[in-house]
């Protein structure tokens, strides 16, 4: 098996290497699968995040999101802690700390069993495994916040057979990708 900073190394090239229409595209077919599942459906609060390196660009979730009557939040983040502030038509969006656009807001989400995170990611398992960049933000909110649903999204090649999982790990209740939609049997991991 690939060490983590391997495959990291290797899947986020994979990824920058992907053409802005096909990020669009496959963006589209999965944010499509996620309205479509009931965890998506019942939130009151949607956690997304704004897509940096060619990430799935969950901006198309946020129309969609609104006019279902819900509150998108997005994460802000401050030396080692994250946290997910409210976005709305009128919140202006600046650069953090790593370059990627957060909101200029001072609401902050209480998480709850309501609250619906979608995770980013390098590297996915059908175990739950997920690999992210290295720095723990959202192991460490979601060990605080576990009761909140999550779900990891990427695009097909960032699903792998097999990834070490680690104990302060948080595995994600679904992944989903242009192709897969899976629930992780947490039983059984």
């Amino acid at each position: 098996m690939q060490t983590k900073s391997e495959l990291r190394k290797m899947i986020l090239e994979q990824r920058r290497q992907l053409p802005e229409e096909e990020v669009y595209a496959l963006s589209a077919q999965i944010c499509n699968k996620v309205k479509e599942l009931q965890e998506y459906k019942e939130a009151k609060d949607i956690c997304l995040y704004m897509p940096a390196n060619n990430e799935v660009d969950l901006t198309l979730l946020i129309e969609d999101a609104w006019n279902s009557g819900k509150n998108v939040w997005l994460p802000k983040t401050s030396g080692r802690r994250m946290d997910f502030f409210k976005f709305d038509s009128a919140t202006p969006l600046s650069e953090g700390p790593y370059k990627i656009l957060e909101p200029v807001s001072d609401v902050m989400l209480d998480p709850d069993e309501n609250t619906l995170i979608l995770m980013p990611g390098v590297a996915f398992s059908m175990e739950g495994g997920r690999i992210g960049y290295g720095k723990g933000y959202y192991d460490i909110y979601l060990e605080q916040h576990y009761m909140s649903k999550k779900i990891a999204v990427g695009y097909d090649f960032q699903i792998v057979d097999e990834l070490p999982i680690e104990e302060h790990d948080i595995k994600p209740d679904f992944i989903i990708s242009e192709k897969i939609t899976g629930k992780i049997n947490k039983d059984n991991v």
